[in-house]
């Protein structure tokens, strides 16, 4: 049997179908509680047909934002409130039917993720969590992000582990071999700063000093950590969706006590992709990276080659990395175009045969 070169694994974001309301009830405001069963069963038809035809392109993973900017964890007159410019907001009692209903969503995507051989990184909170409150329906009281206190708070923090990550968990134990990766939060640089809060201008959305956000961080990657498989194996790596290489080093990522780290890649700075330089047991996967052209990645435009989504992944595979999630199957930005052409270059990179590395194992 010839021995074959590892490709990279090739991933892709979903990351939403109704960013802020895929996982649990919608706002019933939007949908009256009578629709509630035929629109979610609607839904999971759609995530059914998505996935099985991600699985049968070849890609081994779908990236999906659990909460994201919290629309619909917290309604009414538990949404967050806004006193005095400082936006207040308290986690959702550990009985309340929302975390039941977050849960059965959550099942049902790992239980298809099985089903069709695919692994799952559930990103628990997006930086739209932390931003200050904007208010989507006045009347109904849903308010998008305004829910910074989850991480400058302890009690507070401390609660919405209890409350919403540690059962999360206990789902994921039900299908661990879905898990490739359980990710915290994306991309928190964007709502966090070194300096005073009140140096900020209310636009700027830097609600998280730095200390507060690496205590947050650290804490929920270490309750992701303690889960052990019945063989006393740790049941799933733990990871942190940052927005910048140079975060891994700057924040010591490592030392956050993050077990697979993740960079996303627009290319930032000079344009030029960094080689995976850590080692196995402590390996680096790139999160994001652009289907559309963007900008030029200065390493293909050196060599003179097109910016296309099969040089992208000949590069990332060249730098050393083991994965990397395509952006994206459903959001509509500047970085996304996942026309019939870009599709095309993921299904020809995967089916391109694996080097020889010219050595025989038994």
């Amino acid at each position: 049997m010839t021995q074959q070169k590892n490709k990279l694994l090739v991933g892709i974001n979903y990351p939403w179908i109704d960013y802020g309301w895929d996982f649990g009830d919608p706002p019933q405001a939007w949908v009256a509680w009578q629709n509630l069963p035929a629109w979610r069963e609607q839904k999971r038809q759609r995530i059914v047909e998505d996935f099985t035809r991600f699985a049968d392109q070849g890609l081994f993973a779908v990236r999906w934002f659990i909460l994201p900017d919290g629309t619909n964890y917290g309604t009414g007159v538990e949404s967050p409130e806004n006193s005095d410019g400082q936006w207040q907001f308290d986690c959702l009692p550990s009985d309340h039917p929302c975390h039941k209903r977050i849960c059965e969503d959550f099942e049902f995507v790992l239980e298809t993720c099985v089903r069709l051989g695919l692994q799952f990184v559930p990103s628990l909170v997006d930086f739209h969590w932390c931003h200050h409150g904007s208010v989507a329906d006045h009347k109904a009281g849903i308010v998008k992000g305004g829910r910074a206190e989850i991480i400058n708070d302890i009690a507070k923090r401390e609660a919405f582990f209890d409350n919403v990550l540690e059962p999360l968990l206990a789902v994921s134990l039900r299908h661990p071999q879905a898990i490739y990766a359980w990710e915290l939060m994306n991309e928190p640089e964007w709502v966090t700063t070194d300096k005073p809060l009140n140096e900020h201008g209310p636009q700027e959305n830097k609600t998280v000093p730095l200390d507060r956000m690496k205590e947050f961080l650290r804490q929920g990657i270490g309750r992701i950590n303690a889960k052990r498989l019945p063989n006393g194996q740790q049941a799933f790596r733990s990871t942190v969706g940052f927005a910048h290489h140079d975060t891994l080093f700057d924040w010591n990522s490592a030392g956050l006590g993050v077990t697979l780290h993740q960079f996303h890649f627009y290319a930032q700075k000079d344009g030029t992709l960094p080689a995976n330089v850590f080692s196995d047991d402590y390996s680096c996967f790139v999160g994001e990276f652009a289907t559309a052209v963007q900008k030029d990645w200065t390493d293909l435009k050196k060599r003179k080659l097109d910016q296309s989504v099969l040089n992208r992944l000949n590069l990332l595979e060249e730098k050393g990395y083991p994965a990397a999630f395509l952006w994206s199957a459903q959001a509509m930005d500047v970085a996304t175009r996942w026309t019939p052409s870009e599709i095309q270059d993921t299904l020809a990179y995967l089916r391109e045969p694996r080097a020889d590395t010219g050595s025989d194992v038994a």
